[in-house]
């Protein structure tokens, strides 16, 4: 069988000692998700596969190990697409579910199965302690919502919370990592699907939902028709900037009639993102995006960009070995907020050609 598969694992300021270890688990993540392709699994449970890994791994801020609240809480956003029938789910704020991410995709899936009693919509977005009704009722497994803190997350929030209180003034976003987790991914049948998790912004006030919850921010995917592309996409960053843009899909729409996704994509985050008008008098625009592009004929590209000093992504193709991951840097001397670079990998979807050829980066 057929298929590529890519992950982030969040756009941010990542250290050197940290980058072994986000590298590894965007790869294990990328084999859940090629292993489900493998065996004839669509995309759209290939991605949230690789998303579930991502969740369970404590120093990601998604499932277990998120971002503390304000008042030391964990509380998730999740959602997924699926690029065959457009149907997309989400939750935001959840409170007590290790994996989002299922419950996301139970919201996605029904929105194309029947209706509820009484003819009643079945919601695409629930919230809060809805959402984790909902998750108890559909059989998604729930904890006691302090299962979730790992030991990393108390100690940041103990150390902002400390910072605060001194009034330091320094910016929040960028003192660690913004690690929301995503994936982009296409099957043997052409098919696409998009995810992204994120437990939101370090002390956060509670009830905040990021572009991980919202429709057209936190990714999109859609099957190309009459000679556009197949697309797919997956952000992290700041989720107020990310939100104020649609970013994922102001992208996906740009590169659904792209001949070159890389200069589509550096167009895009140059003039909709750093250049937007949503974003006016915002000095550090801070994000990064994932992107699957792929034609009738199953050619495709595996790209990504980030305005933050760093982003850790992988891929992988079912035809390879072995994933490959990779912890994309700004240029020395380039200031975060300021340009986007862009970089990426080719893949083709049949077996009897080269499954991968590098391409150049850009920046601006």
């Amino acid at each position: 069988m057929s298929g590529f598969i890519g992950v982030h694992a969040g756009a941010g300021d990542h250290s050197d000692d940290a980058s072994l270890a986000y590298k590894k688990i965007c790869r294990e993540a990328c084999k859940k998700g090629a292993s489900v392709l493998k065996t004839g699994g669509s995309a759209l449970d290939a991605i949230t596969a690789s998303i579930v890994a991502l969740e369970d791994c404590p120093f990601t801020n998604a499932g277990f190990g998120s971002n503390l609240t304000w008042t030391g809480t964990v509380e998730c956003d999740a959602c997924v697409m699926d690029g065959e029938s457009l149907a997309w789910g989400g939750v935001g704020g959840v409170p007590g579910i290790q994996n989002p991410i299922l419950m996301a995709k139970s919201l996605c899936v029904r929105q194309t199965g029947k209706e509820l009693a009484m003819g009643r919509i079945p919601p695409c977005l629930l919230v809060g302690e809805g959402a984790r009704l909902w998750a108890e009722e559909a059989g998604i497994p729930t904890t006691d919502p302090k299962s979730l803190i790992s030991d990393k997350a108390r100690r940041i929030y103990n150390h902002y919370k400390k910072k605060l209180g001194k009034e330091q003034k320094k910016s929040i976003d960028m003192l660690s990592p913004l690690d929301t987790v995503g994936a982009v991914c296409i099957d043997s049948k052409g098919h696409v699907a998009a995810a992204s998790s994120s437990g939101g912004i370090i002390l956060k006030h509670s009830g905040r939902v990021g572009q991980a919850a919202m429709f057209g921010c936190g990714c999109w995917a859609q099957d190309g028709i009459e000679g556009k592309n197949s697309v797919a996409t997956s952000t992290s960053g700041c989720g107020e900037y990310l939100t104020r843009t649609m970013l994922a899909k102001e992208a996906a729409s740009d590169l659904t009639n792209a001949s070159c996704g890389s200069t589509c994509l550096h167009g895009t985050m140059v003039n909709k993102f750093l250049g937007s008008p949503f974003l006016a008098g915002i000095s550090e625009p801070f994000g990064g995006i994932i992107a699957l592009k792929c034609d009738e004929e199953g050619v495709g590209e595996f790209l990504w960009s980030h305005t933050t000093r760093s982003f850790c992504i992988g891929y992988m193709n079912c035809q390879d070995k072995s994933p490959k991951s990779h912890m994309s840097k700004l240029p020395s001397g380039m200031e975060p907020g300021t340009k986007a670079i862009v970089e990426g990998v080719g893949f083709v979807l049949k077996q009897h050609l080269d499954t991968e050829t590098e391409m150049q980066s850009s920046t601006s």
